[in-house]
């Protein structure tokens, strides 16, 4: 999902909905190549385009890919219990200092999302995110 947000202002938006089902969804479901628009970080657009070979599985994983609108497309649904304090230190770790308010953000959009779209009582499994 990294590569699919529309940066930081609004990561779980209609657009992004609307995005992976028109460009990843659909055409995986019709074993077409699927071909999306990938976001750069840097400098916050979106600036190159990736492809997805014709494939019978495809694994659809970060905050938003288990959300009611996907749900039609998907055979199952796992949800990666992490707490999100650990998570929030990953994402530290991994990018740096630099993205802290916008991560204290988005653990507070991504827990109004998990809330509204009920992804943990959907799962069809659960596994612990934590090594």
């Amino acid at each position: 999902m990294d590569d699919l947000y529309n940066g930081w202002s609004d990561p779980l938006s209609k657009e992004l909905t609307q995005r992976i089902i028109t460009q990843i969804l659909t055409p995986v479901k019709n074993h077409q190549i699927a071909k999306y628009e990938k976001y750069n970080w840097y400098i916050e657009s979106f600036d190159s385009t990736s492809s997805i070979p014709q494939s019978d599985y495809l694994i659809l994983e970060g905050v938003g890919s288990g959300q009611i609108a996907f749900r039609e497309f998907f055979s199952k649904l796992i949800w990666v219990e992490l707490d999100p304090q650990a998570g929030f230190e990953r994402v530290i770790a991994r990018d740096g200092e630099g993205v802290r308010t916008e991560m204290l953000n988005f653990l507070v959009n991504q827990s109004n999302h998990f809330s509204s779209e009920s992804t943990q009582n959907a799962a069809d499994y659960t596994v612990s995110g934590v090594p």
